[in-house]
């Protein structure tokens, strides 16, 4: 790696003369190209790291971002002008934005305690979603849709030229279709930066453009309030905030922002992206819309004036000023949480060399950080209690009449809250819903606990799950922040992690060929637990797509003589079950001409007779098909 020191430095026909930053891949340099004429060009080359230059999982990424950015060209998207290889190093030149990112405005605003006026910051936002939208529906050079999704939008990744030109850059962990390597587009890869991640990110769930839309609803709402959206004292409560899309820091800081303004965030921050504006295009109209209703006119001269503004520190001071305490955006964490989560890693090390002689009064004085904010913990390893199952349950009945696709499909439409118990024999399960989502779950299945879980797929040893144990007591029982404490796990995977262990107690459910249900409207959970908070419909497709088909034939085997005729329902639709346009085409052929068994030798053999059965079954269970 080229040391300031060493600078100037040759990389084939361009010379690196400052280096600007490092990242965990790349360092990025300043650098100029001159022709045979002598006319020189200053420029940026990304280099990835000499470190990795032979590892090849990053080689790959990196090859798949300058793939990606060579194929998009659009005024406000930073534009790649050559990839290359030279001595082993690979390497991208692209234009420099002369200027500054947004990060680096926000924090000149806050050291002249002033907010970003907000023509501006919607200004900024609007130009984001331009290039944004770009992207979302850019197609390749054989007219195939890209359709990339950004994954990292950030202040750090929004430049600002001096005279007032937004571009957008780092594509560096964007998933384009055509290419998706697991190195950077599976659910569970550890990428972006937490407090502008959207919930379905946290989660694993599938992404798709509303991603960006909430990540530009993040900056935005920053570039208004002058500090973090999402803040909190470790990444497992940011992550925790951005999961629930948790807007109290809106509410408490964003009182002088104009309703509509508001409702503009808000849209952009909704939890469910089918809640969300639809797409970025969507997203930048409303701003416009605004900025016409309320007669701004906001061009690129004006943010380039204010800018220079800003950088001379002659930037205009609102009334209400911007608290500097809380404005200055780096990072997921404040740098002291940051200190003293060093100062807790340090503590927990040193414990968990010898955990057998951690005493009760060791756990009682473990120093700051063991518990920085109030927080529900993770699952406990210790054994499952059922809870207490007296008095009369609302709904009951036999999970071989009414199935357990049957049986969530309903709480989900009726949006419930409640308890429900589940029992197969000696195996009992619990479900807290709330707004017919699963918040809580638990089972007294030994393997299903999380510590014996992580070890079954190998994320951490028995020896590691030994020293959890044993370490726990000092996290107050919680074995995500021991998890997290002791390094084994980074924060999104623990999230990530848990909600695939959950996925697979429900999963087990719809296997049952036996067993009974019991839900108790209005109970919930009173003991501390980590809420999961995952979404019923996609937890039910996924579970009907992994069924064997001996379950599902014999089950449509049964009414096979009925004529199949579509329902229409507001909850659930077909595309609520995430698996593609399947469901829905089939969907739309049931108008009750053909029985079952007729629909059954459609598609006799194979693989799309396993689709076509395991369809039909989803549609008739979840009550979008009706049996006549």
């Amino acid at each position: 790696m080229a040391e300031p020191s060493t600078l100037p430095q040759t990389l084939g026909r361009y010379r690196l003369i400052e280096r600007i930053a490092v990242g965990g891949m790349a360092e990025i340099y300043k650098a100029t190209l001159a022709n045979s004429r002598g006319i020189e060009r200053t420029v940026v080359i990304k280099r990835i790291l000499p470190h990795l230059a032979q590892e090849p999982e990053f080689v790959a990424m990196f090859v798949d971002e300058a793939r990606l950015m060579v194929q998009l060209n659009h005024p406000k998207v930073v534009q790649v002008l050559e990839f290359g290889e030279i001595d082993g190093s690979l390497f991208m030149a692209m234009e420099l934005v002369e200027g500054v990112d947004c990060l680096a405005l926000l924090r000149a605003c806050s050291r002249q305690n002033a907010r970003l006026p907000v023509p501006l910051a919607l200004f900024i936002a609007s130009e984001v979603l331009d290039a944004l939208e770009y992207a979302h529906t850019a197609v390749g050079s054989d007219g195939t849709p890209l359709q990339v999704v950004h994954r990292d939008i950030s202040p750090s990744n929004i430049f600002i030229s001096n005279h007032g030109w937004v571009k957008l850059g780092d594509f560096g962990i964007a998933r384009v279709v055509e290419n998706a390597r697991s190195s950077k587009t599976q659910g569970t890869t550890l990428k972006g930066k937490y407090g502008y991640m959207a919930p379905e990110q946290v989660v694993g769930a599938p992404l798709d453009g509303r991603v960006d839309v909430f990540a530009v609803g993040i900056v935005l709402s920053e570039m208004l309030l002058g500090r973090r959206l999402f803040s909190a004292a470790n990444d497992l409560d940011v992550l925790l905030m951005v999961r629930e899309a948790n807007l109290e820091r809106l509410d408490r800081y964003g009182g002088d922002l104009q309703p509509d303004v508001r409702a503009i965030l808000d849209t952009a921050l909704q939890r469910s992206p089918a809640a969300r504006y639809a797409t970025a295009a969507a997203f930048r109209e409303a701003i416009q819309e605004w900025l016409f209703k309320t007669r701004h006119r906001v061009s690129n001269a004006d943010l380039g004036r204010f800018l220079e503004l800003v950088l001379k520190g002659g930037a205009p001071v609102p009334e209400e000023k911007a608290e500097a305490a809380d404005a200055v955006l780096d990072g997921p964490s404040t740098k002291a949480a940051r200190a003293e989560a060093a100062v807790l890693h340090r503590q927990v090390r040193a414990a968990a060399k010898s955990p057998s002689t951690a005493r009760a009064s060791d756990r009682a004085d473990s120093g700051p950080g063991v518990e920085m904010a109030p927080r529900p913990p993770f699952p406990s390893e210790r054994d499952s209690q059922v809870s207490q199952r007296a008095g009369k349950a609302d709904i009951a009945g036999d999970l071989i009449v009414t199935t357990a696709t049957a049986l969530f499909a309903r709480l989900a439409a009726d949006v419930e809250t409640g308890l429900l118990l589940l029992d197969n024999g000696p195996v009992s399960k619990e479900v807290f819903f709330v707004g017919g989502e699963p918040e809580y779950v638990a089972s007294n299945v030994r393997g299903e606990r999380l510590g014996e879980y992580l070890v079954a797929h190998e994320v951490i040893t028995p020896e590691e799950l030994s020293i959890v144990l044993a370490i726990m007591p000092q996290f107050q029982g919680k074995i995500g922040d021991t998890l997290v404490g002791l390094g084994l796990l980074r924060p999104l995977e623990v999230f990530r992690w848990l909600s695939s262990q959950v996925r697979e107690i429900l999963a087990d459910v719809f296997r049952w060929r036996q067993g009974s249900f019991r839900f108790y409207r209005g109970r919930v959970n009173t003991r501390e637990a980590f809420p999961v908070r995952l979404d019923s419909f996609e937890i039910v497709g996924a579970a009907v797509a992994q069924l064997p088909l001996d379950v599902v034939r014999e089950r449509l085997l049964e009414v096979g003589t009925a004529r199949v005729q579509r329902v229409e329902r507001l909850r659930p639709t077909p595309a609520d079950f995430k698996l593609g346009p399947g469901p829905g085409e089939l969907w739309a052929r049931l108008d009750g001409r053909f029985t079952v068994a007729e629909w059954l030798r459609t598609y006799a053999r194979g693989d799309d007779h396993l689709i076509l059965c395991r369809t039909l079954y989803l549609l008739v269970e979840s009550g979008l098909a009706q049996l006549a």
